[in-house]
């Protein structure tokens, strides 16, 4: 296999694992909340809008706690982080929309997806990064 084919394949490995992430991680967060530990590596490192949280249990309780949310994500864009694939790198942008308020309010969101080993189409959180946008 060719350098290219290589890239291009780590490439599209990266795109297809993210359209599933994003596809299943925002509507779990708006109507499954109870799931959303099981999309996280257990040491995962995440900071919530400048508040660190440690791993997805203790993301799931703090979620759990927010009031409804909707999602709408606009843009994502995923890159391979090392040259024999596996880890990659998500960013994602959109509006969310928290209770009855009438205002969308836009974030930005940074992960890092690792595949699970006995799974490797699946990926898990390792690091994120959310931050609402001014």
């Amino acid at each position: 296999m060719s350098t290219n084919t290589s890239k291009e394949h780590l490439i599209k490995l990266a795109a297809e694992g993210a359209k599933r992430f994003v596809e299943t991680y925002y509507p779990a967060l708006e109507s499954e909340r109870s799931s959303i530990a099981s999309y996280y590596h257990v040491p995962a490192s995440i900071v919530w809008n400048g508040n660190p949280i440690a791993g997805g249990e203790e993301f799931a309780a703090f979620f759990a706690s927010m009031p409804a949310s909707h999602f709408d994500v606009q843009s994502y864009d995923a890159q391979p982080m090392q040259a024999d694939g596996g880890d990659f790198a998500l960013i994602v942008s959109g509006s969310v929309k928290y209770g009855e308020a009438k205002e969308l309010r836009g974030f930005s969101e940074t992960f890092v997806l690792k595949p699970v080993e006995i799974q490797p189409t699946r990926y898990l959180i390792s690091t994120q990064g959310f931050r609402l946008v001014v």
